[in-house]
């Protein structure tokens, strides 16, 4: 089956090239193969299929060193570790050595000195401080507690960073980001790093410097399905599925039409309007985005029924932020949902906002025929 899902690579040069390490030690003649089968690939980039664009990516900055190298680099390593130990010795003895320094000032200055002495140590010790422009030692405990907290919390904040895009860049050298997708999507959102890259034929994301995805940007590529029951969005990219979602449908007496709709528009940082009862009578109150009363989120993909028309207006929106937590509350029974809308957490709503082209057709079922029923 793996010949049918290859444009450019035979099946043997697949073989060769998917069992290998990037950076792995290999003798010429199969480092050679790998570099022309490399190259093959980027020549043939814009027609590469979804399995040969995984080898590609994964490949693309590939160094394959030779297998004579691999002991060079083993007897460094044992050279290294040898003069690791060494200095670690002399820093263990320097160490010692201070610490013996610092207890002996202390035991005089405790145990041998009178008070009075101990005053003159302390003027003469707080005023070299001041000469040299320190404040007192509480002064100093309380900066340096500051600094202590300010730097933790920047260490921290760069940690989390940083184990991200290691998260991100294992997944993509991996080939797990389809296993990991829904992961991935929740933790770029809003990330600075993270953009859409979109032209007349495909949609790229982006996490920094690496391509995540590739998308043609046709229609007849996509679909959604939506199932009530379980309360899931399905997302279906050339025939897989590629995320699977929660989601809220309509509550008792406004519950979402079934049948099958299509993307008409697009909307970002939409106007919401909410119905309302005002002196017994039905009026439809336009929100602007920002408003605290707006509960829409940033994205309205507006839905066109097919088929038999239905009454009202239907769309895919998000939730506001600030009142993320009734997401889940709702998310526990679909009937105390929504109006009718289909709602979505923002940040699988903003990864559909950028890929889905109008026009994905969207099909809204009660149940999902494939589940098997217990």
């Amino acid at each position: 089956m793996t010949d049918k899902k290859l444009n450019t690579l035979t099946i043997a040069e697949y073989n060769l090239i998917a069992t290998k390490d990037p950076r792995g030690n290999y003798d010429r003649r199969t480092r050679e193969n790998l570099y022309a089968i490399i190259q093959k690939l980027t020549n043939a980039r814009s027609q590469l299929s979804p399995l040969e664009f995984t080898i590609h990516q994964k490949f693309r900055h590939a160094q394959f060193a030779p297998l004579d190298e691999k002991d060079k680099k083993v007897k460094l390593e044992v050279l290294r570790h040898l003069l690791s130990a060494r200095a670690q010795r002399t820093l263990k003895f320097a160490g010692i050595s201070l610490a013996a320094a610092i207890v002996m000032v202390l035991t005089v200055y405790h145990l041998f000195l009178g008070e009075a002495a101990r005053k003159e140590v302390d003027v003469a010790y707080y005023a070299g401080l001041k000469k040299l422009g320190l404040a007192s030692k509480e002064e100093i405990a309380m900066v340096e507690s500051h600094l202590h907290e300010t730097e933790e919390t920047l260490v921290q904040t760069q940690k989390k960073k940083e184990e991200l895009e290691a998260i991100v860049a294992r997944m993509i050298e991996n080939n797990k980001v389809a296993q990991n997708f829904k992961y991935i999507v929740r933790h770029i959102y809003d990330d600075p790093r993270t953009s859409y890259s979109k032209d007349n034929n495909w949609v790229d994301l982006y996490f920094g410097k690496n391509r995540i995805a590739r998308y043609e940007n046709d229609p007849d590529m996509w679909y959604l399905l939506g199932v009530i029951d379980t309360g899931m969005l399905k997302v279906f990219y050339n025939d897989e599925q590629i995320l699977e979602i929660e989601a809220i449908f309509g509550r008792k007496d406004e519950e979402t039409p079934l049948g099958e709709y299509e993307i008409k528009n697009r909307l970002h940082k939409p106007t919401w309007y909410k119905k309302e009862i005002i002196n017994g009578k039905e009026v439809v109150r336009p929100i602007p985005f920002g408003d605290p009363d707006h509960e829409i989120g940033h994205w309205w993909l507006g839905l066109k029924k097919l088929g038999p028309k239905v009454h009202g207006s239907y769309g895919i929106h998000g939730v506001n932020i600030s009142k993320a937590n009734e997401f889940f509350r709702k998310n526990f029974d679909w009937r105390n949902g929504s109006a009718g809308c289909p709602n979505i957490q923002e940040w699988y709503l903003d990864y559909l906002a950028h890929v889905l082209p109008l026009g994905t057709r969207v099909n809204i079922v009660q149940k999902d025929k494939w589940v098997k029923s217990t």
